[in-house]
């Protein structure tokens, strides 16, 4: 019984400690993430901010003050774990939504919320994954 009150008590503090989500403001970014660690700039309408939070580096893409794409990868460019991609899926859902893996492209893998607003993409490299708004278009260099 212990055991499942402390398990419990656990997987309450996860949820309750989950990623920054896709539609909000810089605000609300900051209240998860802490203060920007590095500004990258601005591309045409995106503004780029770095983050470092919960043992993951993350790059806001900002649209209008608005979060439309964020990328998690490990501090040390590392391959993320199966593991880690799962806990940044779940953690990037709000509460009724899920994720169901997309047919895949290549060696590339996806993933679409079931509110048909947001997804998710594993380049084949492994080393990040983006979660982003579907209307998210990567400004041209």
């Amino acid at each position: 019984m212990k055991a499942l009150t402390l398990t419990s008590l656990v997987w309450i503090a996860l949820a309750a400690t989950g990623f920054a989500r896709i539609g909000e403001d810089e605000k609300q970014i900051e209240a998860t993430y802490g203060k920007p660690g590095k500004d990258l700039g601005t591309h045409g309408n995106v503004h780029e901010l770095g983050y470092m939070s919960d043992g993951y580096m993350i790059l806001v893409d900002f649209v209008n003050g608005i979060s439309k794409r964020e990328g998690f990868a490990n501090p040390d460019t590392s391959p993320l774990s199966p593991q880690s991609v799962e806990e940044i899926l779940r953690r990037s859902a709000p509460e009724g939504t899920s994720w169901k893996e997309a047919p895949a492209s290549g060696d590339d893998k996806s993933w679409t919320r079931s509110d048909s607003k947001v997804i998710a993409i594993f380049p084949a490299l492994r080393k990040f994954v983006f979660v982003q708004d579907v209307t998210f278009v990567q400004p041209k260099q």
